[in-house]
């Protein structure tokens, strides 16, 4: 997805950026627009080198949500499968099955809760700035396009 946007607040490699809403954005849910708002406010990582007052072209990374759920689902059930394993292997007993049954589950969450804090913090933000838009050579077209016009 790639939006423009204006550029709020700029220190370093971090700019606080503002999109406005458009009647796509309410299939894709990256920005999160919600309780009726016409624009939000992210953060967004500055490889373009723009600076407060800027209108920028913004660029989300690719949605991962369908691989994200299969991880969130899948490996605690797996852990959990393995727990009922060896619980029924090592122990007599169902009740040990059943313990570790939960207990992998238990680990398979805590693991998903883990891997998303570290990649969060190693991916940095879903949202980049790519491109700084020049405004003068915007306004200057829309000068001459309106001249030609009359």
């Amino acid at each position: 997805m790639k939006e423009t946007a204006l550029v709020l607040k700029a220190a370093g490699r971090i700019a606080v950026v503002q999109i406005e809403k458009r009647p796509e954005c309410s299939a894709c849910k990256v920005c999160a627009f919600s309780g009726g708002k016409s624009r939000v406010k992210v953060k967004a990582l500055n490889t373009a080198g723009a600076k407060a007052g800027d209108r920028v072209i913004v660029e989300a990374e690719k949605d991962n949500r369908a691989l994200a759920s299969f991880l969130v689902y899948v490996v605690p059930v797996l852990l959990a499968v393995v727990g009922v394993v060896v619980g029924a292997q090592c122990f007599e007993q169902e009740l040990y099955a059943a313990l570790l049954c939960l207990a992998g589950l238990a680990v398979g969450f805590m693991a998903v809760w883990i891997a998303d804090k570290l990649l969060s913090k190693r991916r940095g933000f879903g949202i980049e700035v790519v491109e700084v838009l020049d405004i003068q050579k915007t306004h200057q077209k829309e000068e001459t396009d309106n001249g030609q016009g009359d």
